[in-house]
């Protein structure tokens, strides 16, 4: 049996504190036991649903706090995966990390300076360089023909599972890992001719979020699916993996993970 040289663990859009507990539970169930050599986050860790859209010129606008969440996620997030590895880590700027950030910029401008900046970045409220977490400002070229996004910088959003990954490859002409759609699917494409082929591939990996959680969902239930990805680079091949999840549960090379 051959061996892969490095193998990437990819999660995204936990939405803490709405994350789905027992499917996050049984992904570092998985992390602990098989040690990859990196764990990226594609973002979205935490919601912060005060300073959004959604909330602002209502009540709830003034409930909670991002300070407040961001400990959370530093507790349930950051601790929780650094209980069971101690490898390289990464996190991945994205829309939901940036409303602190930018709703601080807008209500409090004048509190800013050069020198310190603006104290609510996500990197800044999660304390990352403390954790020993890399943070990545737009996209992770972590392999090469590959790139990580979260999947929020002016890719169209498609309707099917698997869409927007495999439209960013298109727009940017490399393989794509991205989250942000809630969706889960895994897409290739080739083109070429006389033998010369060349295929890219997107790689949307779902959600671990409780989407009873999600304010916003009316019904509680919309096209989305729980999932996580894993890509395994030999060089300069790569071999994508989509980890689906059903009812806490998943498989990875034949061994079954729980919470």
């Amino acid at each position: 049996m051959g061996v892969f040289l490095k193998t990437y663990c990819f999660v995204s859009d936990l939405q803490m504190p709405y994350h789905d507990r027992k499917s996050w539970k049984a992904v570092l169930n998985y992390i602990k036991d098989q040690q990859p050599d990196e764990v990226v986050n594609i973002g979205d860790v935490t919601d912060y649903p005060q300073p959004s859209r959604w909330t602002e010129g209502t009540k709830a606008e003034f409930e909670g706090g991002a300070l407040k969440d961001a400990e959370y996620t530093r507790r349930y997030y950051c601790a929780a995966l650094r209980a069971v590895y101690s490898g390289p880590s990464s996190l991945i700027k994205s829309n939901h990390g940036l409303r602190p950030a930018q709703y601080f910029a807008k209500k409090a401008p004048a509190l800013l300076d050069d020198e310190h900046g603006n104290p609510f970045t996500e990197d800044k409220l999660l304390r990352l360089d403390e954790w020993g977490i890399d943070f990545h400002e737009d996209f992770y070229d972590f392999a090469p023909g590959w790139t990580a996004t979260h999947g929020h910088l002016g890719f169209s959003l498609s309707r099917y599972a698997g869409g927007t990954a495999i439209g960013a490859a298109r727009k940017i002409g490399k393989s794509v890992v991205c989250g942000h759609t809630h969706k889960a699917g895994l897409i290739s494409e080739s083109r070429g001719y006389k033998g010369k082929v060349e295929t890219i591939t997107g790689l949307e990996i779902g959600n671990l979020m409780e989407m009873n959680q999600a304010a916003y969902l009316k019904y509680g239930a919309a096209n989305w699916q729980q999932a996580f990805g894993i890509v395994r680079v030999d060089g300069k091949k790569s071999y994508p993996e989509l980890v689906m999840l059903n009812g806490h549960e998943f498989t990875v090379n034949g061994e079954k993970y729980s919470a």
